[in-house]
This record gives structure tokens, sequence and C-alpha cells, in this order.
């Protein structure tokens, strides 16, 4: 049986123990708009709006004693990067920069019109973003 799905977009958490940076960075320097706090019980709950989609940044009471394996996109299984279309890629890379934060790799022409780079947040998470002609 598929799932019934009550809402058509998904959310993304993101576990950190660098709550702060990580706001910081996907607040002001992505300019994602902030949501509502939700505290739970033994963490906290950010949470940014990323066109239909909800990103939650979550920092536990307790520090996690894992950690997620780091490097590039073919560097081992699992959720590796995910994706952000957007119409103003060039300004996006200059904001990340500006702000002491590493593109990893691009821009990169995938196709015509069609550009793509690699990001990473303050955790090491990448981010692509894929620059499209606003439709």
């Amino acid at each position: 049986m598929p799932a019934l799905l009550v809402k058509s977009t998904i959310d993304i958490g993101i576990v950190t123990t660098n709550q702060k940076a990580m706001v910081d960075f996907y607040g002001n320097v992505l300019g994602f708009p902030a949501l509502s706090d939700v505290p739970m019980d033994g963490f906290l709950v950010k949470r940014f709006q990323v066109g239909d989609c909800v990103l939650k940044i979550v920092e536990f009471d307790k520090e996690p004693t894992g950690r997620a394996v780091a490097g590039g996109l073919g560097d081992s299984t699992g959720l590796r990067y995910w994706t952000v279309s957007v119409s103003n890629l060039e300004e996006v890379l200059s904001a990340v920069r500006a702000a002491g934060h590493r593109v990893v790799d691009g821009p990169t022409e995938v196709r015509p019109g069609v550009s793509i780079s690699l990001v990473a947040d303050p955790d090491g998470n990448l981010l692509e973003f894929v620059n499209r002609p606003a439709s």
C-alpha cells in the first residue's frame, strides 16, 4: 500500500551541534525566511521556509555522540546533498563567499541555460544550487 500523503512537499531536518552558525547561514546568508521555533522535550527545532518546503535545524540538549560522514558527493553512501533551484546563482555564491563559507564546486553549466554549484553549510552539509530561468 502506498503512503497516503497529506502534504505534497517534504521537510528536511539537519541535526547540528552548531545551531547558531547554521541559523545564521540559512537565515541571513541564504535569506530563507524564518518560521516559528518548535521547542521539544530535549531539543529545539529552528525552521525556515524554502519554497514550499520546510528546513529544520535541530539541536539536542545532549550532544549526539556520532557524526555524519564528511566528504564529497561520491565519498560515501546515504543522503549527500539537497537541491534548491534559483534564478540568481551568482548572487547566492557571492553571498556565501562574502560570509566566509565554502563554494565546493561550480558553477558548472550542465546544459544550455542551466548551471549548478555546490556549497557547504557550517557543518559541511552539501547544498546544490541549480540556476534556472525564473518561470
